[in-house]
């Protein structure tokens, strides 16, 4: 079983890059999104560098190589994981400015890549559990509503619109 699924990749402004989006392969119902940073010239590894291709064998008894997991660290500029499940529709990649590389989902902007310092400026592993524990918020077994909307909330002041505000600064 392949560890990441293939979704999506943008060429870097200077050609000479792919950021690539990729699903963990074996979630049970919480995705997490891996965004890699490929070079499109010969890669050391000899890892595919056809985005679509990228092979990271997993198994439910033994997992995944620790040389492979070392391999996606080193490739690894962003990485996002959703506990709730919710805003994960239409995860995507954009490149703004030619600099900014942004990770969106479900409407949000959750995780910026800032090309010309090569940072990642933004880069909440799992913003749920952040909200969580900020938030004191322990009752979305009783209201899913009322959960999804404090969240959201959370997700637009402290991820979205600080992004956005980055982008407009740093243009």
């Amino acid at each position: 079983m392949n560890y990441l699924d293939y979704s999506q990749h943008i060429e870097s402004p200077d050609g000479l890059f792919n950021y690539c989006l990729y699903f963990d392969g074996v979630g049970v119902g919480d995705p997490g999104y891996y965004i890699l940073k490929l070079e499109k010239s010969i890669d050391p590894e000899k890892k595919s560098i056809d985005p679509e291709k990228v092979k990271i064998n997993w198994s439910f008894k033994n997992g995944s190589s620790t040389k492979d997991l070392e391999w996606i660290r080193r490739k690894q500029i962003l990485f996002n994981y959703d506990e709730a499940g919710l805003f994960t529709s239409n995860p995507n990649l954009e490149v703004i400015n030619k600099r900014h590389l942004v990770f969106s989902r479900g409407g949000y902007y959750f995780g910026l890549y800032d090309m010309k310092s090569q940072k990642d400026t933004f880069n909440v592993s799992s913003p749920w559990n952040e909200w969580r524990e900020q938030s004191g918020f322990y009752s979305e077994r009783y209201d899913e509503k009322k959960e999804k909307a404090e969240y959201g909330q959370w997700i637009q002041n402290n991820l979205h619109n600080k992004i956005q505000a980055y982008i407009v600064t740093n243009n």
